[in-house]
């Protein structure tokens, strides 16, 4: 089993003549512009949706494998914030597998690096971890008119 990638974007699209995928707004980066000083001691929740698309690969076509997903959204201390599980089905027959998990709302506590790491279980054994994608929240000062003919 191999993640061949995963991206985080605003919207994934398939096309039901082609079967092509179009991931629309990669997300690496969040500018969150505010007027009064955010509170970083607690979670607040950026009122956007967002897609985790991940390609998977598997040569043993024989039979359905099954495997649970996880993506895990940790804050820039390490503090896990969210985690979205899905179970996966490659059929038999076919080596790989598109999953897409819909996400509404994004969590934060602070500016910074934000990981979305992916794993998966085939097994009642422990997550193996396939990737981490960085996510840098940065907070922008919002100026007025007023301010600005001062």
């Amino acid at each position: 089993m191999k993640n061949v990638w995963t991206v985080v974007c605003k919207n994934s699209i398939t096309d039901s003549d082609t079967n092509s995928l179009s991931l629309l707004e990669t997300l690496d980066e969040i500018q969150i512009t505010y007027k009064e000083k955010i509170e970083t001691n607690e979670v607040k929740i950026l009122p956007i949706s967002f897609h985790i698309v991940s390609l998977w690969f598997d040569e043993d076509s024989k039979t359905d494998r099954k495997f649970d997903l996880v993506a895990e959204i940790t804050d820039p201390s390490g503090k896990l914030l969210k985690d979205f599980k899905q179970e996966c089905i490659i059929p038999i027959g076919k080596r790989r597998l598109r999953a897409t998990t819909k996400i509404q709302g994004f969590g934060f506590t602070d500016q910074g690096k934000y990981l979305v790491t992916i794993k998966y279980r085939e097994d009642e054994k422990t997550y193996k971890k396939v990737t981490e994608i960085p996510i840098d929240i940065s907070f922008i000062e919002s100026i007025t008119s007023e301010e600005t003919r001062n």
